[in-house]
């Protein structure tokens, strides 16, 4: 009951950060994240292991002086094909969704006389949210587990802007399925 209460609240929060008036706009990130870790990273000791592509899919807006709030999607996913295990494949797959919040660090570097000249933004995340784990094990017949888990990530990231409305980003820490996640960035 109270991870229910939580999705609804969490929804409700993502939801609303469309009725927030500022003077910015929408921004949309596309990521790839790298370097899996934790119940996105399965070691099997025997076998040929796939690591399926992760992305990551973010929109956010400004919410107070200096913060964004937004939500998030991703994708993870591991096959491993072993002939040595109880099972001879066994999948795992993560849908993952939630809500973030974004606090702008340039102005904190500005307050203490350290200021990045390069034109780069600096900022750290907080993520939470929840991921749905398939698991999918054939041995001559399909065994299928479903798990509902929760997410929690802190990130520091960085965005350098190429164009009017568009920027290159990369984020470090625990909240994309990967240590490194590198991507780009739209402004609306």
């Amino acid at each position: 009951m109270k991870k229910y209460f939580l999705l609804l609240v969490l929804s409700f929060i993502s939801l609303s950060l469309f009725s927030q008036k500022a003077e910015e706009g929408l921004r949309i990130q596309f990521g790839l994240p790298f370097a899996k870790y934790g119940k996105f990273k399965h070691d099997y000791k025997n076998g040929n292991d796939t690591q399926y592509p992760s992305f990551h899919i973010q929109a956010d807006k400004p919410w107070r002086d200096g913060f964004r709030l937004g939500a998030y999607l991703g994708f993870a996913g591991q096959k491993n094909e072993s002939l040595f295990n109880e099972f001879t494949e066994i999948t795992h797959t993560y849908y993952r969704f939630g809500g973030v919040v974004s606090y702008d660090l340039n102005d904190l570097l500005d307050a203490i006389n350290v200021s990045p000249e390069i034109g780069v933004e600096l900022y750290a995340s907080l993520k939470t949210g929840f991921s749905l784990e398939h698991i999918k094990a054939e041995n001559g017949i399909n065994n299928k587990e479903n798990n509902f888990l929760f997410d929690l990530g802190v990130l520091i990231g960085g965005r350098y802007n190429i164009s009017e409305n568009i920027d290159i980003f990369s984020e470090l820490g625990y909240g994309n399925a990967g240590f490194v996640t590198i991507g780009f960035a739209f402004d609306m």
